[in-house]
């Protein structure tokens, strides 16, 4: 019985063991030169924040993010999925808010540009669609 089961494990083992593909099969992903940036270095992205106007939050994220990225532009939250393509000169939108809003959530499912979400447009945006991560 012994010997059955060396045998077989034996076989399993070895018929599992993942085989070198020959050199000219490899494939090997292109490398692309990253650009390290210093920490007093501006990051070349250009940032829209939708948020309420106004706000002590509003004017810190700004600041903040000022500091960090070439250009950074606000808009309202409040008419920024009703008021046509805003994103579309941005390479990343952040859509901010911390608290309730008088406006209807937006329709997300028609938005398709990058975009982070904060407070509570990011429960709202992922209920909506149905992930996991919605109000927690």
């Amino acid at each position: 019985m012994l010997t059955i089961w060396f045998v077989s494990t034996l076989t399993i083992l070895t018929g599992c063991k993942k085989k070198e593909q020959p050199e000219e099969a490899r494939q090997v992903a292109p490398t692309e030169e990253t650009k390290r940036v210093s920490a007093s270095e501006k990051i070349e992205l250009r940032i829209l924040y939708a948020s309420l106007p106004n706000t002590e939050r509003s004017k810190d994220f700004v600041d903040f993010l000022s500091k960090h990225f070439e250009r950074v532009e606000t808009t309202d939250y409040n008419t920024f999925f009703h008021t046509g393509d805003q994103s579309a000169d941005f390479d990343v939108t952040i859509i901010d808010h911390d608290g309730l809003s008088e406006a209807h959530g937006p329709d997300i499912r028609s938005y398709s540009h990058a975009a982070i979400t904060v407070g509570v447009p990011g429960a709202y945006i992922s209920d909506r669609l149905g992930l996991k991560t919605a109000y927690l």
